[in-house]
């Protein structure tokens, strides 16, 4: 082999290896990119969801309790037109509404009926929410889970972490907020309380990486 050929060789040689170590590094920098996120410890307590934020939605059992009078107390599912209707009282639109916001719009109506009503409104069935649970977990989909829950018992509903998991690295995004979310497994399963208090939402989604 000629001394030109040889050279030619090695410089083929070395460029073909110089793309092999970008292109390598290339994929160890976008997997190591996680995008625009917040720890969910540093999150705002009003961002957080769960149960204390829920509003009644629709096919929810609503139970309407008036203090000192069993005639008017009711159970009501809200219809299909997110209505329920309470002796005495009338027509109320439910689904939308916090049940504090619902109570007081009842004993506001019933001030013209009774003399000092006390009117406290509880959610005795709350409807489940959809939730989606993608990337590294045992069985990816849709799960239906309970106003309130939160990220573990997503993961759990999903089958758990697969072996490819990095478990520090698990997002929960929502439409409402402008960055994701983010877990460490550790935290969810030691009872971490701002991972723990985290409540998902309707249409919320849980992400593995």
């Amino acid at each position: 082999m000629t001394t030109s050929r040889r050279n030619t060789l090695t410089k083929s040689i070395t460029l073909a290896a110089l793309l092999v170590v970008s292109s390598a590094s290339a994929v160890v920098t976008g997997c190591a990119s996680t995008g625009e996120f917040q720890w969910v410890s540093e999150m705002p307590d009003a961002n957080k969801g769960g149960s204390q934020d829920f509003v009644i939605r629709e096919t929810d059992m609503v139970h309407v309790r008036v203090y000192q009078q069993d005639a008017i107390t009711t159970d009501q599912r809200v219809r299909p037109d997110g209505k329920i209707t309470v002796p005495l009282a009338g027509e109320f639109v439910a689904r939308g509404k916090k049940p504090s916001v619902l109570g007081k719009e009842v004993e506001d109506k019933l001030k013209g009926v009774l003399v000092t009503p006390v009117v406290t409104v509880t959610v005795e069935q709350a409807a489940q929410v959809t939730v989606s649970v993608l990337g590294q977990v045992r069985n990816a989909g849709a799960f239906n889970m309970d106003i309130g829950a939160n990220v573990l018992q997503a993961l759990a509903s999903a089958g758990g972490l697969n072996d490819y998991a990095r478990e520090d690295y698990i997002f929960v995004l929502r439409r409402s907020l402008d960055k994701r979310v983010r877990f460490r497994y550790a935290d969810l399963k030691n009872g971490d309380k701002s991972s723990i208090e985290f409540g998902l939402q309707a249409g919320d989604v849980v992400v593995v990486e």
